[in-house]
């Protein structure tokens, strides 16, 4: 009897290069959180001791701890051939679907009632169930467009609408607006990686702007608030608009090389930059490491998704195709929002920075799209099962 799991042969195939540039870019985060949260520096520390006593290590460890849960979950999903992972994807979709739906039993965290809280921490389903929504698009749209089909009718795109509309639609009431914009960026993404017609998509696309003054009246004060403060900067940089102004600020006295971190004055310990070691993590590393380290970090995520886009290319089938495509537009939306809402180019949103921000929820639900990039480039090589 044959079962479609591997056995050790495949560590030879799986690709190494994304998972240096992974490891590489939770290191370079590890450090980046030590940073942001130690205590200030003076610059009269002389000995190692005097050092370590403002470094703050209870985020990193837990953030260290959520890198090797995650580096479990990577090998979980590697296990089964990703085709088997899709045939179950309906069982993981509903299950996500729940989840989303309980969640609405919980407290608001923030004017946003997406969270597990399990004492002082928490779990956020709609991390998960951005996986759960590629997963089964992959699988829906594979069957659509197999043997080369296009998708050319709006009856042809109705049933993948329906699996995304129903996790999209819960969560904008859970007034997640950054997250369901994700959701937005997938599932548009991933027709477009699969020939759907311009056309239908224009029209999907005319209708959800139509539909935009609605999200305007699901959005709390401090949402649109903070729209407001995008769209006018200068109105209000001492209220709604300061993470970004402070963020900015910090961007620019990196200059060129950095202050280095753990630098005295610093603007991330000095508590000048809100969230510095979540949200806005971007804008207090880039005061340490400047231009220059700025640059290094934009290397590694865009290698990451040009390997991810050399898989997807050379994946076996169109299913393996559509899920490392997916993965590629939720980690270049979260890349791109995250960048652009500490440089004050895009709305604060709370899109984290992958693998380098600050969050246990996030790292978890990162490493299991690398696992499915992993798993995809695996099974385009052949080996035997037996």
């Amino acid at each position: 009897m044959r079962f479609r799991f591997i056995n050790i042969r495949f560590l030879k195939h799986i690709d190494w290069v994304t998972v240096s540039i992974v490891f590489a870019i939770c290191l370079f985060g590890l450090v980046a959180i030590i940073n942001a949260t130690s205590s200030p520096f003076t610059g009269d520390e002389s000995t190692l001791s005097d050092y370590l006593s403002k470094l703050n290590f209870s985020y990193v460890k837990l953030q260290l701890m959520w890198v090797l849960v995650g580096l479990i979950a990577v090998t979980i999903v590697l296990i089964p051939d990703y085709s088997v992972i899709c045939d179950y994807s309906r069982w993981i979709y509903w299950f996500n679907i729940a989840l989303l739906l309980l969640v609405f039993l919980t407290t608001e965290v923030r004017g946003m009632q997406g969270w597990f809280k399990f004492g002082s921490r928490g779990f956020q389903p709609s991390e998960v169930a951005k996986i759960s929504l590629i997963i089964v698009l992959a699988k829906k749209m594979s069957e659509s467009t197999r043997g080369g089909h296009r998708i050319e009718r709006i009856k042809d795109v109705f049933p993948v609408a329906l699996l995304f509309a129903l996790p999209f639609g819960l969560i904008v009431l859970q007034k997640d607006i950054g997250t369901a914009l994700v959701f937005l960026v997938i599932f548009f993404g991933m027709l477009f990686v699969g020939r759907t017609n311009l056309k239908i998509i224009g029209m999907i696309l005319l209708v959800g702007i139509i539909m935009l003054p609605l999200a305007w009246l699901v959005m709390n004060s401090t949402q649109k608030a903070r729209i407001v403060s995008f769209l006018n900067p200068g109105a209000d940089t001492q209220g709604t608009g300061y993470q970004v102004s402070q963020a900015k600020i910090a961007i620019g006295a990196g200059q060129f090389a950095g202050k280095g971190f753990f630098s005295a004055g610093a603007l991330g310990q000095l508590n000048y930059v809100p969230d510095s070691h979540t949200d806005f993590i971007f804008g207090v590393t880039v005061e340490a490491v400047g231009f220059i380290g700025a640059f290094f970090l934009m290397g590694l995520y865009l290698a990451l998704l040009l390997r991810a886009l050399y898989i997807a290319s050379k994946a076996k089938d169109d299913q393996g195709m559509f899920l490392v495509s997916g993965v590629v537009c939720m980690l270049l939306f979260h890349i791109f929002e995250n960048l652009g809402m500490n440089m004050g180019i895009m709305p604060v949103t709370g899109i984290p920075l992958p693998f380098f921000s600050y969050g246990g929820s996030s790292m978890l639900a990162n490493m299991i799209a690398v696992g499915l990039i992993l798993n995809v480039n695996a099974r385009r090589f052949r080996w035997s099962l037996a």
